[in-house]
């Protein structure tokens, strides 16, 4: 299978040199084809042989200690060796926790169509022993096996400025700064601020285009998310808005930020946003997380997602956080709290527009004081990924609309 091996770009001190690619497919449409278990498990001793340091790295970090996967009962236990090393036995030792995966599910976590956390999303009950997370934190050293995907490790990640000195994570930038700056940093860090690419009159303009598209939306409306207020459920997002469904030209004025990437990154819908403050249930303000967390990076990583501040956030009512580097290695939603990344807290003003990566850890802080406002444009790769993109976008609207869906009445 396609390796992704050196995706920090790292050199033997595990230091980026000064570029970054922000094409990191490993897999195409073509390359989709289902895996069958007996198949796979036969396959592993070469696996091992090929990225067997990556995954076993990525074992001892996950801190899983023995792990039992299974599919139609037939059963391996993932554990380490007597020199510390992986392997994968035939059978379930008893040891740790087991995940009993329906064949699809198997193939498609395999070939990253769909992930462990849409396990998770989708409710499916896999878990024989032990939680579902343990069963998200496992998805990482399958990555390293299987696409050679480098897991999280302390000190793999820092930051280098162009000029080989340490990188200022606080700086932000303006349109007309050199674009090699503005792709340096977004390659290292996964995100970056963009000051004063909209005027206040066309954020007014956006405000207003954004009433409207609220005002129409009902339940029923498959784009509409909702959320509880208070007493009642309101409309907090409109989903995959074509540029034909709006007069605001994001396709246009945002084309600049997603050229610095060099990778022919296309314009492919914009999401309106809304959050209110005091929602007490549905997806508003959304935990960590990336935007490949339901699967598919290996096939369309990474998308640029541009987010038009309409109006300001900060530490006082709301913003975008990012780990820092979390898209040069493989870090879980779950292990935020563990690793020795930066979190960036991104304050805005109305106009500037933020630029994060599909794969770097993000989310949002809820408003304290007045409602925020903020629409977010996806830039993807080259390439028609649609007919794999219905399995995981069918898992993104459930929790959108029913999993997190706020109580009807």
């Amino acid at each position: 299978m396609p390796s992704e091996a050196g995706s920090t770009g790292g050199t033997s001190t595990g230091r980026p040199p000064s570029g970054w690619s922000f094409d990191r497919r490993t897999r195409t449409v073509d390359d989709v084809a289902a895996v069958e278990w007996a198949a796979f498990v036969d396959g592993v001793p070469a696996l091992l042989d090929t990225h067997g340091d990556l995954a076993t790295r990525a074992f001892r970090g996950s801190e899983l200690g023995p792990f039992t996967i299974a599919v139609d009962d037939q059963a391996v236990t993932w554990r380490l060796d007597h020199t510390n090393s992986l392997e994968v036995v035939d059978g379930d030792t008893g040891e740790g926790p087991r995940a009993d995966l329906p064949a699809e599910w198997f193939s498609d976590i395999v070939t990253n169509q769909r992930s462990a956390v849409a396990v998770m999303i989708a409710g499916e009950p896999v878990m024989t022993r032990g939680r579902i997370d343990q069963l998200i934190g496992w998805e990482p050293t399958l990555r390293a096996l299987v696409d050679g995907r480098p897991a999280y490790e302390p000190g793999l990640v820092d930051f280098i400025g162009r000029d080989g000195d340490r990188l200022d994570l606080s700086r932000s930038f303006r349109l007309d700064d050199d674009p090699a700056d503005l792709a340096h940093f977004l390659g290292q860090v996964g995100c970056l601020v963009v000051r004063g690419v909209f005027s206040l009159d066309e954020m007014a303009q956006l405000d207003a285009e954004m009433e409207e598209w609220f005002a129409r939306m009902t339940p029923d409306d498959q784009r509409s998310w909702y959320a509880r207020v208070g007493d009642r459920s309101e409309c907090v997002r409109v989903t995959n808005l074509e540029a034909d469904d709006l007069t605001f030209p994001f396709s246009a004025r945002l084309a600049p930020l997603a050229a610095i990437s060099g990778a022919n990154h296309a314009y492919a819908g914009t999401d309106l946003l809304r959050k209110p403050v005091a929602v007490t249930e549905g997806i508003s303000d959304l935990p960590w997380h990336k935007d490949c967390e339901l699967g598919m990076h290996s096939y369309r990583c990474a998308s640029l997602t541009c987010g038009v501040s309409v109006t300001a956030s900060g530490d006082d009512n709301g913003q975008l956080g990012v780990v820092a580097g979390s898209h040069r290695v493989n870090v879980g939603m779950f292990d935020v709290g563990r690793v020795d990344l930066p979190q960036l807290f991104l304050s805005t003003d109305p106009g500037d527009v933020t630029v994060h990566l599909s794969c770097a850890l993000h989310c949002a802080t809820p408003p304290k004081h007045s409602e925020r406002r903020v629409t977010y444009s996806t830039f993807r790769l080259p390439g028609d990924t649609d007919e794999l993109d219905r399995k995981i976008k069918a898992v993104r609207d459930q929790a959108g609309r029913d999993t997190y869906a706020p109580t009807q009445g």
